[in-house]
């Protein structure tokens, strides 16, 4: 079985709980970046200077896990409004980093979009352009990043992604 066929035959619940245990721990990698670099790049259609909140990941990330745990106690579809604004806030960076005016380090633009797709999935978006759930990519991208930084090792992640229990 495949990673993508592991993630989409769980329960929705426990692909996200993968999916924002996986990102929290890519926060590392996205931290260490911002430390030392100034988190800025230049349109090149209008030119301008832009930059990019350092807290922007953990604060995406932390809005996500809530969204998913009140939905999780209420058994009832809550309506996504407040992850709206994380959503614009990513949408130049993510359009900054597809035209190159944005060139970060691979397990740093790993993380970026893995927080952003879990983003997007928890927006409702089920499927990628490339016909994958979104939350599998999610996972995968995370899971790329970390592999790249060496903060994780395999025996970890697969401990991640097998662990049976449900709950954030």
């Amino acid at each position: 079985m495949t990673l993508e066929e592991h993630i989409d035959n769980l329960p929705k619940d426990k692909r996200f709980d993968i999916a924002i245990r996986l990102t929290r721990l890519t926060l590392a990698i996205w931290n260490n970046y911002a430390d030392k670099n100034e988190l800025t790049y230049h349109d090149t259609v209008v030119g301008l200077l832009h930059s990019v909140d350092r807290t922007l990941l953990k604060k995406t990330i932390d809005a996500v896990e809530k969204y998913i745990l009140t939905n999780r106690i209420n058994k009832a579809i809550i309506k996504n409004f407040d992850l709206i604004p994380f959503s614009r806030q990513f949408s130049d960076p993510i359009l900054a980093l597809q035209d190159s005016d944005w060139e970060l380090p691979y397990e740093v633009e790993r993380t970026f979009y893995a927080v952003h797709n879990l983003l997007v999935s928890a927006l409702g978006k089920e499927k990628s352009a490339f016909n994958e759930t979104t939350i599998y990519v999610t996972i995968n991208q995370a899971i790329d990043a970390l592999s790249s930084a060496e903060l994780v090792t395999e025996t970890e992640i697969r401990e991640i992604l097998y662990d049976n229990k449900v709950g954030l």
